[in-house]
């Protein structure tokens, strides 16, 4: 009876190792540039905030509710423009975006704290820091909308697979870390290049996983809310043609008082006016206390005909884990949770990236040109 060869264990691990680096090697590949394409407009948008309100001329003054009240009354009470949001323009929620159309222009005013008048640009062009949005757009759906969301999503699902793999390849044997982690000596190309790739890879591919897989999920993020049943709570849509008929009795700056009297010390993050289809004001704050980030989650919803609180959402207190891990999301892939240092980080993750696909594809075409020459005799 013959016996079976048994292969030896250190011969599968190498042939199951070159599996796994070739089907690295050409997922990076194929996707090589859609991803350095993600990495390098996320760079650019980390402090898009700041960069963008660095060109806008005006003191910043402390946040007047009243005065800015005021010049919100004054602007709805037109028929032209239409307000349609208000939004925080900075982190300190000193500035703020009137969103707003004039003879079917869409348009962005930015006023300070007081409600005066900084900038007021048309939204069609790539002036006055509009760049930033259109950034922040192709970086979130390529200006496909939820077509390319769900397309990046995917994307993203393959390159947090690959970043995976990639650990996998480079993680050192036991007492080998600080080996692995020291700064290539190689001359040559091919050893120079894999080197860093793989010392670079190991520094900061586990904070990337985490990166990614937020930046993948935000992508899916309606759906998990469905899947998950985390919906906010928000107010009952009408169902009567009658309740259908927005009957504005209520001044915007009554509901924004109203709103941050409900969480005292809360800032303002967002303000929407009421539609037919949903009288209320909708008012987005970050109240004292909540997970850091740019715009709030905590929301209070506010009728338009009464001023009554309809509803509201405490952010601190959200009792579903499922909310609290989509609420969480945006802050951890914007690296918002961690205040500035946070976002610095998240910024080296994508200059990062942008490296490890370079020196991925510099490895695989040096190898491809010494394959290519002839073997002196």
């Amino acid at each position: 009876m013959t016996r079976k060869r048994q292969t030896p264990l250190h011969y599968r691990r190498t042939v199951d190792d070159m599996q796994i680096k070739i089907i690295h090697r050409y997922i990076s590949l194929i996707f090589a540039a859609l991803w350095a394409f993600q990495a390098l407009t996320g760079c650019l948008i980390v402090f898009r905030w700041e960069l963008d309100d660095a060109g806008v001329p005006g003191k910043h003054v402390t946040f007047d509710r009243h005065a800015l009240g005021v010049r919100l009354d004054a602007l709805v009470s037109e028929p032209d423009p239409q307000v349609s949001s208000v939004w925080a323009a900075t982190g300190r929620a000193d500035r703020f975006d009137i969103f707003y159309s004039r003879a079917k222009q869409d348009r962005t005013l930015r006023v300070d704290g007081h409600g005066n008048t900084l900038r007021d640009r048309d939204n069609a062009t790539l002036s006055d820091g509009n760049i930033y949005d259109r950034l922040s757009g192709l970086h979130m759906a390529l200006m496909l909308g939820d077509a390319g969301r769900a397309f990046l999503g995917l994307s993203g699902l393959l390159l947090l697979s690959n970043l995976a793999l990639g650990l996998k390849l480079a993680w050192p044997r036991a007492g080998q870390w600080l080996k692995a982690l020291r700064a290539p000596k190689g001359k040559t190309a091919m050893p120079f290049l894999y080197g860093w790739h793989r010392t670079l890879g190991l520094s900061l591919c586990v904070p990337a996983i985490f990166t990614v897989t937020a930046g993948v999920l935000l992508a899916f993020d309606d759906s998990l809310t469905d899947l998950l049943k985390a919906d906010l709570p928000q107010p009952q849509t009408p169902k009567t043609a009658s309740e259908h008929r927005l009957v504005q009795a209520i001044a915007p700056s009554q509901a924004l008082n109203t709103a941050l009297d409900t969480y005292p010390g809360a800032t303002l993050s967002g303000f929407s006016t009421p539609k037919d289809d949903a009288p209320w004001y909708r008012v987005r704050l970050r109240a004292a206390g909540e997970m850091p980030r740019i715009w709030g989650m905590t929301t209070v919803y506010i009728s338009a005909r009464n001023g009554h609180v309809l509803t509201a959402y405490d952010a601190r207190q959200a009792h579903k884990p499922a909310r609290k891990m989509l609420d969480t999301l945006y802050p951890l892939h914007t690296g918002q949770i961690g205040g500035v240092a946070g976002r610095i980080v998240q910024l080296l993750i994508g200059l990062w990236l942008i490296a490890m696909i370079g020196l991925g594809v510099s490895l695989w075409w040096t190898r491809k040109r010494l394959m290519k020459k002839p073997i002196a005799r």
